[in-house]
């Protein structure tokens, strides 16, 4: 079978994830990278992955009939244009996280993407892994009955040189929002996949100790569809982030049992005993390995859960279907963290959108 050929927009640090995911499944090949401004860090990363051709400009690479598939890992705001340019030149999108960050942005995604027929995705780590799909499951299933209350928050640790190092980290125009939309949306996205949509976000942001645009410091009160009460929070400056993927734990209270995400590990704490307290707690993950925390480390990524989403985008490339994380469910998170911050502005409950 011929190699699906894959350009890479964006050629930082993630950018070696999806290539190091691309080269461990087989079936694809780079054939193109675009660096943007960086010429000297685009043609080092052409070098490393014997990428033939490495352009400043993505727009070059739109007439380029081998590139079937794009992954595109460049600042978030970026993310759309770059997206519906090439899905409008006939090639997949694989998006890192966010989808982008504006609801007009991603709705223009989604649109071209069905307007085409090509799968647009988006990389959410949280949703490979395993004990969080039992957890899924068990919700999905109706076993533990009723949701009552829904916990999610991402602690998380960002220097004042971890900004200043960057152009674009901590604006508005490319970040969208901080601890929330760039580093607390993994967590975001899994409470969402767990337990359903929200409905309305009653929220506060703030910005400590960092000259930024964007907030480093946020809590909400949510009211999810299905009547439950949750509480969201999020923050960058933590001393103490929480030893798990991303820095996230989540608590899911139901009316048979509770969910628990937490260091890494997913545990279901089963109730026994109807109407009473008789709980036995079973962990829902395959193994015990001590869990990588990257709370404080934004260097450190899940190497697995790139690979498992990136070759799954690969398959449906060649299967003509929706991905592992299609571009629907992933707008969900963002729809809610643009809620939380139209509330830190009216100080009034907020509704979220699609």
């Amino acid at each position: 079978m011929q190699k699906i050929g894959i350009a890479i927009i964006g050629c930082g640090m993630i950018a070696e994830s999806h290539a190091e995911a691309i080269k461990a499944d087989g079936r694809a090949e780079i054939v193109a990278a675009a660096y943007g401004t960086n010429k000297e860090r685009g043609e080092a990363f052409a070098a490393k992955y014997n990428v033939p051709l490495a352009v400043g400009d993505y727009r070059q690479l739109l007439t380029d009939k081998n590139i079937r598939m794009v992954c595109v890992c460049t600042p978030s705001g970026m993310h759309a244009g770059q997206a519906v340019d090439f899905i409008n030149a006939g090639a997949a999108a694989l998006v890192e996280k966010p989808l982008d960050i504006t609801s007009g942005a991603i709705a223009r995604m989604i649109g071209a993407a069905e307007k085409n027929n090509l799968p647009l995705g988006c990389v959410f780590g949280n949703r490979t892994r395993q004990g969080l799909i039992r957890a899924k499951k068990l919700i999905d299933g109706g076993g533990l009955g009723a949701m009552y209350a829904v916990e999610c928050q991402y602690r998380g640790y960002r220097s004042p040189e971890y900004y200043r190092a960057s152009k674009w980290k901590g604006k508005m125009e490319y970040d969208g929002g901080g601890c929330l939309m760039n580093q607390g949306i993994h967590a975001v996205d899994a409470m969402l996949w767990l337990a359903g949509p929200v409905d309305a976000v009653c929220g506060q942001t703030g910005t400590y100790g960092r000259d930024i645009e964007v907030e480093n410091n946020a809590s909400a009160l949510l009211k999810f569809k299905n009547g439950a009460q949750g509480v969201l929070m999020g923050a960058t400056l933590s001393y103490t982030p929480e030893e798990a993927p991303e820095g996230d734990r989540i608590r899911i209270e139901c009316e048979n049992g509770s969910i628990v995400y937490a260091n890494g590990k997913t545990t279901y704490f089963k109730n026994n005993l109807p109407g009473g307290f008789d709980v036995t707690p079973v962990p829902l993950d395959d193994n015990e390995a001590e869990a990588v925390s990257s709370g404080s480390a934004p260097e450190i990524i899940d190497t697995e859960a790139h690979n498992i989403i990136v070759s799954d985008f690969i398959s449906a490339v060649i299967e003509k279907r929706e991905p592992l994380i299609p571009a629907r469910s992933a707008r969900m998170s963002v729809e809610t963290i643009l809620a939380v911050y139209a509330s830190a502005r009216s100080g009034k409950w907020e509704p979220c959108g699609a």
